[in-house]
């Protein structure tokens, strides 16, 4: 299939071989040095962007405004942070965006959506960015997806979930696609019921009795969206789908995927395919930013994110922080660039099997 001259030109350095840099993630602009008062001088007075490739009122949304409201405090200049929303195709839009149009001066932001890495490798006709050449914030928090199932699936361990049936609701998304995934990887036995509107509307059946559980649902969502389920005890974490186990989930004994997959073929394709987990809430600049700038959003975003005041606000609205360097997101996006190609190749094929197109 041919490739359009400017969608090669997009991705010339998208597939290379190689270690992912800190070059490729940004963090050395092409553009001239600049001093800390020069960076301060360029961001007082001025509205500063940050797009969200969701729609207001998900889980992106809610991390970018919590964001917003506290990273003017730790900029130089103090800038008004201005969440701005673009919605579509499941974040390609504002990812092509940051890419190809926005100012590459410090002035736009984005949260994007994690799984574009995975998305760049399928060769989609519409993908027109490297997230390498991104630069790179870091990630607002580092989790798993999980599988909540109701008291009444009671495992003897979590090897029963290789010859056990269980009737999972799907809502599209990764609650369609990680049961069919781990399905064909690592060989559990998820029946998936597609069709349900929202992972809401999934608990309520799960509560009626109508599916016996939830599969590839995000533990930062999931524990302050299903509170009340979990606290009445309709339900319950049965698996942990991570790249580590998640602390809080190791801490109650629940299962991690890794060891329940019982090759190290099939823990190569985990690792592929959830890697983005540890980037799961990405803040990216477009490529090619001023150095100084760059550093300056880098430092405000970590510093944030350590923030009592916004730590504080995040509690109380569930929203789980687990920050995530620019350095340690290099090497998550390594284990996918960079995998054995045999990897890389059987893994998109069996994301193209459970549903994950890429498009």
């Amino acid at each position: 299939m041919m490739m359009s001259p400017r969608r090669a030109a997009c991705l010339s350095t998208g597939f290379a071989a190689g270690a992912v840099s800190a070059l490729a993630l940004g963090v050395v602009g092409a553009q001239a040095q600049e001093n800390a008062a020069d960076v301060a001088a360029f961001y007082k007075g001025r509205q500063v962007s940050l797009l969200v490739g969701s729609a207001p009122g998900g889980g992106y949304d809610l991390y970018a405004r919590l964001l917003a409201r506290h990273f003017p405090r730790h900029l130089p200049g103090g800038p008004d942070i201005v969440v701005q929303n673009m919605p579509g195709a499941g974040g390609l839009i504002v990812a092509n965006h940051l890419a190809s149009r926005a100012p590459r001066d410090g002035s736009v932001f984005a949260h994007v959506q994690g799984p574009l890495s995975i998305r760049q490798l399928m060769d989609s006709k519409n993908v027109m960015y490297d997230m390498r050449r991104f630069g790179w914030l870091g990630s607002a928090n580092n989790s798993s997806n999980v599988c909540v199932l109701a008291p009444r699936v009671a495992l003897k361990d979590a090897k029963d979930l290789l010859t056990r049936e269980i009737i999972v609701g799907g809502s599209g998304g990764s609650t369609t696609y990680v049961p069919m995934f781990l399905n064909a990887v690592v060989g559990t036995k998820f029946k998936i019921i597609a069709g349900y509107k929202s992972t809401s509307t999934v608990t309520i059946a799960l509560e009626r009795g109508e599916v016996d559980g939830l599969c590839g649902w995000g533990w930062d969502s999931a524990k302050g969206n299903a509170r009340n389920f979990f606290e009445r005890g309709v339900m319950k974490v049965g698996l942990d789908v991570g790249m580590a186990p998640h602390p809080e989930l190791a801490a109650q004994g629940v299962p991690f995927i890794m060891d329940v997959a019982d090759n190290e073929e099939a823990r190569a394709i985990l690792r592929f395919a959830f890697s983005y987990l540890v980037y799961i809430r990405p803040f990216v600049t477009p490529p090619d930013l001023p150095a100084a700038r760059l550093k300056a959003l880098q430092t405000a975003f970590a510093a944030s994110l350590a923030d009592p005041e916004l730590l504080q606000e995040a509690q109380k609205t569930d929203v789980e922080i687990r920050y995530t360097s620019p350095d340690d997101v290099a090497k998550a996006l390594a284990q996918v660039f960079e995998a054995p190609e045999a990897v890389k190749q059987s893994a998109l094929a069996k994301l193209r099997e459970a549903g994950f197109d890429g498009q």
